[in-house]
């Protein structure tokens, strides 16, 4: 069965900026990064209540250009930390070192960027719950709201 809206892709592939920030704007943020080239959303517990929506950078592609004083860090190991604005709440962006990732990385939370129609780009879910990491399902992005926007 075909959905026209998930066919429809409004972001223009290829390497550009983005910009983002938390809700009280206090955290900013721009990262160079091609939403078509792919995204996660992982399933375990803090990455569903936290609704993360996200695509991994290399840290000279990641910019903090507010915010660092108000910065929480929610993080189990060195190999990943969650940061969030400790004033609205809002997870922003993280970061940490992995070898499977080519060592040191950022990602970024597309739910927090300003102005993007991210509408068509790849989303690969993967099983953080079980620890398992594995593929559990892909699609395109469709906008909630994209109904909203034409009417």
């Amino acid at each position: 069965m075909s959905n026209a809206a998930s066919e429809h892709t409004t972001t223009t592939p290829g390497l550009r900026t983005y910009k983002g920030s938390c809700v009280c704007r206090a955290v900013r943020f721009e990262a160079d990064f091609d939403p078509s080239a792919g995204t996660t959303q992982c399933n375990c517990t803090i990455c569903t209540k936290t609704r993360w929506w996200g695509i991994i950078v290399k840290p000279s592609a990641f910019r903090l250009l507010a915010g660092e004083e108000v910065l929480g860090d929610h993080s189990r190991s060195e190999a990943g930390h969650a940061r969030f604005c400790k004033t609205c709440g809002v997870r922003v962006f993280g970061h940490g070192h992995l070898p499977m990732l080519g060592g040191d990385y950022c990602t970024v939370n597309l739910n927090c960027l300003d102005d993007a129609d991210l509408t068509g780009v790849p989303v690969v879910y993967l099983d953080g719950l079980h620890d398992t990491w594995a593929q559990i399902g892909a699609t395109t992005y469709v906008h909630p709201f994209s109904a909203a926007k034409v009417a």
